[in-house]
């Protein structure tokens, strides 16, 4: 079986469409964590973005009446990537259950709105810039925790699925976690001088792991003197070689957030040059992003690519030490990356075959004009339904007319081996 292979930029998921059987699926994150953001993309580029992300930080209670509006607005016929980290709590912080009330809100949440989500907590832990990072046994411990809280309130891999989010460098820290807080840049053969952890140290039992993500930027000389390197020379990084370590988890891999600068010449730098740069050169994250995508090509274990979104740098009017503009999409400053449409497709159905899909154990089809989830053990049962009615009947009145008429007695005719649970939820489907 040919694998689907999936793109996603940052918080929005699109088909690249290439061929039928090997496809991207394109996630941008939302640039400002709001459900307005994606509409409005949607809206002005005309898509249909079956996956969406948020990544919420700070925190509050707005994280949850996001939750509460995306059935409303959004529907619950997406996936949602949706970051929530404890704010500044440690590790063993977390594993005590300090963070418990604000976990618990989140998840029930994503019951009560019937979401389906790929939750990430507490990421990039092998570097030393977060609270709840630099300390594997603790990490495990919380993220064990965390875990196990989400099934107090009933989830299972139906609404959730967890991820272990890693750095694509390990750079930990022997003080006090802090953005401050000076890194040791690992390496395989220093790790036995030096003591420093890499992200296997972090991992806890496979079966608190639904997927392997992984973080890498290309930042160029955005606003600092910065190597320009592309996605192949980050990943197979000699002395670290990350993606093939990561293969060694055998689990779903996703490229958790990735972005590129549009800004890099050979001299030092210079801000007035940086900033210039920024305004006419379209060619380098164009280019960058082909390359990405050829990486994916050949990378057929990873199944998907989030592109993180966002330009902190409001135009490069607003000067970060160590951050530049990644967007691909603004619609605040319009700056847009052509390179994006030429890989965009739409009208296909490539996204309901997506892997991911089939980790939450459904499938997306179209039921009475209307996408819905279908549990994978009657997804058959209701292509072959759909399909006979489709012949018969001509008209979309004339197919729902006999589609919300069925009763159980005539699908037990039709699908002599199906169980009465079974039949109850096909007409929960089709009604």
């Amino acid at each position: 079986m040919t694998k689907t292979k999936i793109l996603f930029l940052g918080g929005l998921l699109y088909l690249f469409g290439l061929s039928s059987s090997n496809a991207y699926l394109l996630w941008l994150k939302s640039a400002d964590n709001t459900i307005e953001n994606i509409q409005s993309i949607e809206e002005k580029h005309t898509i249909r973005i079956p996956l969406v992300g948020f990544i919420f930080d700070p925190r509050g209670d707005y994280v949850v009446d996001t939750l509460n509006q995306l059935s409303g607005t959004l529907g619950t016929t997406r996936i949602y990537h949706i970051t929530v980290s404890p704010n500044g709590f440690s590790a063993a912080e977390v594993a005590e259950g300090k963070f418990d009330k604000q976990y618990l809100q989140f998840f029930q949440a994503i019951k009560d709105n019937n979401l389906r989500v790929v939750f990430r907590t507490m990421h990039e832990m092998n570097g030393g810039r977060y609270p709840w990072s630099s300390h594997p046994e603790n990490f495990k411990k919380a993220r064990i925790h965390v875990r196990d809280l989400s099934r107090t309130v009933g989830l299972s891999t139906n609404n959730i699925l967890f991820d272990f989010s890693v750095n694509h460098r390990d750079m930990p820290t022997k003080q006090t976690p802090s953005q401050k807080a000076k890194l040791i840049p690992c390496q395989l053969s220093w790790k036995e001088k030096t003591g420093c952890y890499t992200f296997e140290d972090y991992y806890p039992w496979a079966e608190y792991v639904d997927l392997i993500w992984f973080t890498f930027y290309n930042r160029g000389k955005g606003f600092a003197d910065r190597k320009r390197l592309t996605p192949s020379q980050i990943v197979y990084e000699k002395g670290r070689n990350p993606l093939q370590r990561i293969k060694s988890f055998n689990k779903p891999i996703i490229i958790d957030e990735v972005g590129t600068t549009a800004v890099w010449y050979e001299e030092e730098f210079n801000y007035k040059i940086s900033k210039e740069i920024y305004k006419t050169n379209y060619k380098m994250k164009n280019t960058w992003l082909r390359q990405l995508q050829n990486l994916l090509w050949k990378e057929q274990d990873i199944i998907g690519t989030v592109y993180f979104n966002v330009d902190y740098t409001n135009g490069l009017t607003k000067k970060l030490i160590g951050e530049a503009d990644r967007s691909v999409i603004n619609l605040e400053t319009k700056k847009v990356y052509n390179t994006i449409f030429t890989l965009f497709k739409n009208g296909d159905d490539l996204h309901l075959r997506s892997p991911l899909l089939n980790l939450f154990g459904v499938g997306l089809m179209e039921i009475n004009n209307k996408e819905t989830f279908v549990p994978l053990k009657l997804f058959s049962k209701m292509r072959t339904l759909q399909s006979g009615i489709n012949k018969l009947w001509k008209t979309d009145e004339e197919r729902k007319k006999i589609l919300t008429s069925l009763s159980s007695d005539q699908l037990k005719k039709m699908f002599p081996t199906s169980t009465l649970k079974e039949r109850e939820n096909i007409l929960e489907l089709i009604k």
